[in-house]
């Protein structure tokens, strides 16, 4: 068994929901994913639930798998890629950095198919999500170690008031925040290299 880490089994709260970072806004959940990654000679998989945040993505299995949870922060997203095969599921790839602290050594590749329903309401929120992370990025100075910032709460709920909610797909939005127990602690914000 490997040592958990924030890539591959980031802080889960009693109820299995993503234990939420400083100032980070859950946008929307969607049921009925099957998530698998690689990381040199690591392989992650699983089934569950994919939740999508103004940091990061956060898969969490439903127990079946070779992980609890997995960590895809925005910041380090890159190649990503939406694909509809003929014979499959419609999925969405991409490649991630290794965090600190994770048993990745090497970059991640990732896959989240979604096998049950359309995208419609999905794709727009993420792409959006991912165009505002790159924008704030850029404008930090050059030469830094890019910190984790969360994407402002005022854009993340224009962006949920301007959704198109597609009815073949399953994607629950978060109008307001999920409700996280009291006496869990609020994860670390994640420094990226």
């Amino acid at each position: 068994s490997r040592p958990a880490s924030m890539s591959d089994n980031p802080p889960l709260t009693p109820d299995r929901q993503p234990a939420p970072i400083h100032n980070e806004y859950f946008v929307l959940s969607r049921h009925g994913i099957y998530f698998s990654a690689r990381s040199g000679s690591l392989k992650f998989e699983g089934k569950g639930q994919l939740y999508l945040s103004t940091l990061r993505m956060i898969f969490v299995s439903d127990g079946r798998g070779s992980m609890n949870a997995f960590d895809l922060p925005l910041a380090t997203m890159r190649d990503e890629a939406f694909n509809q095969p003929i014979f499959g599921a419609n999925n969405l790839t991409g490649t991630s950095a290794p965090l600190d602290g994770s048993s990745c050594h090497e970059d991640i590749k990732w896959k989240l198919a979604f096998n049950e329903g359309g995208v419609g309401t999905f794709l727009p929120l993420f792409f959006r999500l991912l165009t505002e992370m790159r924008a704030m990025l850029s404008q930090q100075q050059s030469g830094t170690i890019p910190t984790a910032t969360a994407i402002p709460v005022a854009t993340a709920s224009e962006m949920l008031q301007a959704a198109y909610v597609d009815p073949n797909d399953p994607t629950k939005l978060y109008v307001t925040q999920p409700d996280m127990p009291v006496a869990v602690a609020v994860a670390t914000p994640l420094k990226y290299d």
